[in-house]
């Protein structure tokens, strides 16, 4: 295996955490041509994933762009390029399948959107506006409750100042991140929770690099990265739990973990890919982490078979006993040393089933967001890893 370098930055590594690289792939499934001017791409698109069984994809949207995906309960929300504007859309698809453009103002990126209840026992969408949202600067959190078209942004007013961003939403607290200046790879963001009216923030403690005596004595260079906190690339909340993904510099290589975590207690590791940023198609990573009743669900974007670490999957591990679970669902994607980066940008419970974003083959045609009514789960060995 081609093994690359961290030597790279923490902006590029961030973007293929999010798997948002534009490369051709192959799809397998049903053979069927859709017609481009109900999604605003052009061209001949890919056929939609055959599934499991009698289950059938159904295409909710085809976009210009690729876009991530956020979800609670039978709600989802996305981004839509509009062309004409040059500016994003935030999308939102209710419980009953309904999907429709909320009439807020557009965004020079997609929106880093994230869906969860509100105190009023609605529905709300929280997301950062910023100077420069690229580099996340300057950025400050907005809610907006999304069972109404007609619904106002409405300014979080969070104590402490600071650009802060990737939010998560649960009644009346947010989770975010915080940029630290000049913090560097090593310590990038700080993590936060917030409840509204309130005028204190509570700290998380994130997960950094340590080393054990032994592994640095066979990995001396593991000590240039000891204490690194490294990139948050991902962030959910339910009740007071967050559930983070993690890049991190080790050494000479990067690490992407997955964990889970509560104000005034240390962080729990769930997952880890110990080859993150060795990939030869990028980093190995976890997408879109999102706690569901008493499971955390991630999409694992692994890249290659057969090294190790098993394939890409949609996999649920339990908060409460030893059980993780694998979904039997046809994405569409193909990842492996043939076949580039997979396309799929996303995926995240929806109700019973899951949607996701799958890019087509071809990069001119844009992608798709998809849905599936149920999904049916496998148990797999849940990995043990030492924290």
């Amino acid at each position: 295996m081609n093994m690359r370098s961290r030597r790279h930055s923490a902006g590029t590594r961030a973007a293929r955490a999010l798997g948002t690289a534009w490369l051709p792939i192959g799809l397998t499934g049903l053979m069927c041509t859709l017609a481009a001017a109900a999604a605003g791409a052009t061209g001949e698109l890919s056929p939609l994933p055959n599934q499991p069984g009698s289950l059938q994809a159904h295409l909710l949207e085809t976009i210009t762009h690729p876009t991530s995906v956020a979800s609670y309960g039978g709600w989802a929300a996305w981004s839509r390029y509009d062309s004409t504007h040059r500016a994003y859309q935030l999308m939102v698809r209710n419980a009953s399948g309904d999907v429709t453009a909320m009439g807020i103002p557009g965004s020079p990126q997609p929106f880093e959107v994230s869906l969860g209840p509100l105190p009023s026992h609605g529905i709300g969408a929280v997301y950062p506006r910023c100077a420069d949202a690229a580099r996340h600067e300057g950025c400050r959190l907005e809610q907006l409750a999304i069972e109404s078209t007609g619904a106002p942004e409405k300014r979080l007013a969070v104590p402490g100042g600071g650009s802060l961003f990737r939010p998560a939403l649960w009644k009346g607290t947010v989770a975010f991140l915080r940029a630290v200046p000049k913090g560097g790879e090593g310590h990038p963001v700080e993590m936060f929770e917030w409840t509204s009216g309130s005028k204190h923030l509570r700290a998380l403690a994130l997960a950094h690099n340590s080393p054990s005596a032994s592994e640095v004595k066979e990995q001396p260079e593991l000590r240039d990265t000891e204490g690194y906190v490294g990139e948050i690339t991902a962030l959910a909340l339910n009740g007071t739990q967050v559930a983070y993904t993690r890049v991190v510099p080790l050494g000479e290589w990067d690490r992407s973990d997955l964990w889970v975590q509560r104000p005034e207690r240390k962080p729990k590791l769930i997952d880890r890919i110990d080859t993150g940023g060795g990939a030869a198609f990028g980093t190995r990573t976890y997408l879109t982490p999102t706690i569901a009743g008493s499971w955390l669900y991630a999409y694992r974007q692994y890249h290659e078979e057969g090294v190790g670490d098993g394939g890409p999957a949609w996999v649920r591990y339990s908060l409460t006993t030893n059980v993780a679970q694998q979904a039997q669902v046809n994405f569409g994607n193909r990842e492996g040393f043939g076949e580039n980066e997979g396309p799929l940008d996303a995926a995240a419970p929806l109700g019973a089933g899951v949607i996701w974003t799958l890019q087509n083959s071809r990069s001119e045609d844009g992608a798709r967001v998809l849905s599936l009514a149920s999904v049916k789960w496998k148990r797999i060995r849940r990995p043990h890893h030492p924290v």
